[in-house]
């Protein structure tokens, strides 16, 4: 059974922990524009057809997908040579910042090939630099961690000023001018100017990792021997599908189901308030109740809710505000249990931490693109079509919306049941 965490005398202070925690918010500043941005800048201002972007896209975001296990194994080697995590931050953090402000800052007197090349080639360079450190920032606070305990206080920190990146990279395009490009080149700077703060005072300050500085054979496969490792895996893979289909149709669903297009920036704003809030919350649960019992309890709570919105119309649309609430709130769990089960488990083969975040990383990545793509082709092969409100193709919205997930958060639970049983 799994035992509740206990204090322990070398608790990481909360200053340091913002310190090590302080990447997270240009990395996730980062992360919404090159998500959710990048299609529509190209398109409007070099007149690129959304054909051309979207297989563009497909091709950089294969090679995204497929990079990261390699990454991982690169960084891992590097580590077992005395490069240290923090040196890879280093070099990674300095060719991102050049690279996102190259792809959202490109010259104006393109033409379509050339805004194409330029478009791919940035963007590359912006995801490769973007995976070093995001795979090596995640492995430096693994290994810096020595106790759950550590992992949960740093855990929550890193999510929370995470979640504060992306409420910034929402709010701040809004603020800045109504010129997009003038936008972006602000939005730019801002980012710059964040990395280069974690890079001038924050980690210098960052403890060095006993990792294993000797040369050691390290292969793709080694972390898929680690049969727990693989078990976990497998459940972080379901609940990130499970996590992304409410992202990849929330569009979908308060236009169309809800009929509240204008008031989804609202909703979004109660659902990252909530997580941030509830944040604290969370590292309260896991340290007195235990990590696997206390997340339980959240996806348990975060079915209910979903189930809840499945039911939602035009006329209750209002009281999708209490659905953003609690699902904001159960995200602070998702947020922190995972890299912290995942921090334990790779503590037993510190070589090879880099690749084990590598490959959760990659089946983030994997999970998303199912819940996109898979919900998209299953819903257009259904005939549903945004702006079109007849009933049955809402049902369909709200299966993929709400119902599934449902299923998939199930299912989750199950296996993090059996986890339980398997880590003793």
């Amino acid at each position: 059974m799994e035992k509740p965490m206990r204090k322990n005398e070398n608790q990481i202070s909360w200053f340091r922990n913002f310190s090590i925690g302080f990447l997270a918010i240009p990395l996730s500043f980062v992360a919404i524009p090159l998500y959710l941005n990048i299609s529509d800048f190209y398109a409007r201002n070099f007149a690129l057809d959304l054909i051309t972007i979207g297989s563009l896209l497909i091709l950089v975001r294969a090679i995204d997908l497929i990079q990261d296990p390699m990454i991982g194994k690169f960084s891992d080697q590097l580590s077992s040579r005395n490069f240290s995590h923090q040196k890879i931050l280093r070099y990674a953090c300095l060719f991102l910042a050049i690279a996102f402000f190259a792809v959202f800052n490109p010259p104006q007197n393109l033409n379509n090939l050339q805004a194409s090349v330029w478009f791919v080639a940035t963007l590359l360079i912006t995801y490769t630099g973007f995976n070093f450190a995001v795979i090596n920032f995640e492995s430096l606070i693994a290994l810096t961690a020595k106790n759950n305990q550590q992992r949960v206080a740093l855990n929550s920190v890193k999510e929370f000023l995470g979640l504060i990146g992306m409420i910034l990279a929402f709010i701040l395009p809004t603020i800045f001018s109504d010129d997009e490009r003038k936008s972006y080149l602000l939005l730019s700077a801002v980012f710059v100017g964040l990395i280069v703060i974690f890079l001038s005072i924050f980690l210098p300050k960052i403890p060095r990792c006993d990792c294993v500085q000797n040369s050691v054979k390290i292969s793709l496969f080694t972390t898929l021997k680690d049969r727990k490792f693989v078990f976990f895996l497998t459940i972080l893979t379901i609940n990130a599908i499970a996590t992304s289909l409410p992202a990849a149709n929330l569009n979908f669903f308060t236009r169309d189901v809800l009929q509240a297009e204008n008031q989804l920036g609202w909703f979004l704003s109660i659902y990252f308030l909530s997580a941030c809030l509830f944040i604290p919350v969370w590292k309260f649960c896991f340290n007195r109740f235990g990590l696997v019992k206390s997340w339980i309890s959240a996806i348990l709570g975060s079915v209910i809710t979903f189930v809840f919105a499945y039911f939602l119309t035009p006329e209750t649309a209002n009281l999708f505000y209490f659905v953003c609430l609690l699902s904001g709130a159960f995200l602070g769990a998702d947020l922190i249990a995972a890299p912290t089960i995942l921090g334990n488990i790779s503590s037993q083969n510190t070589a090879v931490t880099s690749s084990y975040f590598a490959l959760w990383n990659m089946m983030n990545k994997f999970g998303l693109m199912i819940a996109a793509s898979g919900s998209l082709i299953i819903l257009g092969f259904l005939g549903y079509h945004p702006r079109n409100i007849d009933p049955s193709n809402l049902d369909n919205v709200r299966f993929f919306y709400a119902l599934l997930p449902c299923f998939l958060k199930a299912l989750v639970i199950g296996l993090l049941t059996k986890f339980t049983k398997y880590e003793n």
